[in-house]
């Protein structure tokens, strides 16, 4: 019996040291099943969607250069991600892992609401097979919400005003957190301390604590702004020409301005936030400049307006 013991005790080192090794051997196989050609290429993307947004404190006209480079890597960018989505679905956890799983999502989220409305079915079925993390889905869900002047679901979107950060008004506010927490997202006051922003959470039914200039405003075509365009948006529209540089290249798209009306409908702070080059963007500050609204909220209010080129009659 003593021999047996001594044998089963010198045996178990052994077979732990051999699970060990087939528990390490499983993990080297699982690893080995990514597509290991894929997260190559997802790192080339990765790199070229932050080459010119991690650059920071730049002057302005330095900035704008920079975001023009930008634009035209997040095109790229997003040529590749369609390729890629066309032959394996959204490339996420299970196909190149988990550091590699939101890379798509990030060309995505850096295109026009277009284009994020078009794969928000395709990002909300990866977060159901658990390839993608639901907190992204929450802020592809608000980009799309803004994008079409609705209010935002998570409180995700943020925009940089002159006046400082503001916070892009929320659907049902005093329930904003508990939304946020089934996603993994951080409570609002939290988010919010990155821009120094004090916020408050409103209670429901009573009057929001958070004073009107903490929100940045709803563009000028929601159906509850108080700032209209003379003659409406078509009215704009039809001052808008199609350059002959960007003609003779066929661009076409959208350039994305943002600007401040003041009491009396006259457009100041006019800004390109999404440009489109070829004498697209020179053409949007020169409609938007000359552009003149009706303000009826008795303050200065600041609004995003998106202009196509050409224009489809």
């Amino acid at each position: 019996m003593a021999n047996t013991q001594t044998h089963q005790s010198m045996l178990l080192p052994k077979l732990a040291t051999l699970i060990t090794g087939l528990s390490l051997c499983g993990t080297s196989l699982l690893a080995q099943t990514y597509n290991t050609q894929l997260t190559k290429q997802l790192d080339t993307i990765l790199y070229n969607d932050q080459l010119y947004r991690k650059i920071k404190n730049a002057t302005p006209e330095a900035d704008r250069e920079n975001m023009n480079k930008q634009s035209r890597l997040d095109a790229a960018n997003l040529i590749k991600a369609e390729k890629m989505i066309a032959r394996y679905g959204y490339p996420g956890k299970a196909l190149v892992g988990p550091q590699h799983q939101s890379t798509i999502f990030l060309v995505i989220q850096h295109n026009d609401t277009e284009v994020q409305e078009k794969y928000l079915p395709l990002l909300t079925l990866a977060v159901q097979k658990g390839d993608l993390r639901p907190a992204s889905l929450a802020i592809i869900t608000d980009r799309v919400k803004t994008g079409h002047n609705e209010l935002q679901i998570y409180g995700s979107q943020t925009h940089e005003t002159p006046d400082g950060v503001k916070l892009y008004p929320i659907a049902d506010e005093a329930n904003v957190n508990k939304r946020r927490a089934k996603v993994g997202l951080e409570p609002l006051q939290q988010y919010l301390t990155k821009w120094k922003i004090n916020y408050k959470l409103p209670v429901a039914g009573q009057p929001n604590p958070n004073p009107a200039s903490l929100y940045y405003a709803i563009p000028h075509d929601a159906g509850y702004s108080p700032v209209e365009a003379v003659g409406g948006f078509q009215a704009i529209l039809t001052k808008l020409q199609y350059p002959e540089q960007a003609r003779a290249a066929g661009v076409t798209g959208k350039v994305t301005v943002e600007l401040t009306i003041d009491t009396d409908g006259r457009t100041k702070n006019v800004s390109v936030v999404k440009p489109l080059g070829y004498g697209c963007d020179e053409e949007a500050l020169r409609v938007m400049k000359e552009a003149r609204y009706t303000n009826t909220s008795g303050e200065e209010r600041d609004i995003r307006v998106s202009l196509p080129f050409p224009v489809k009659q």
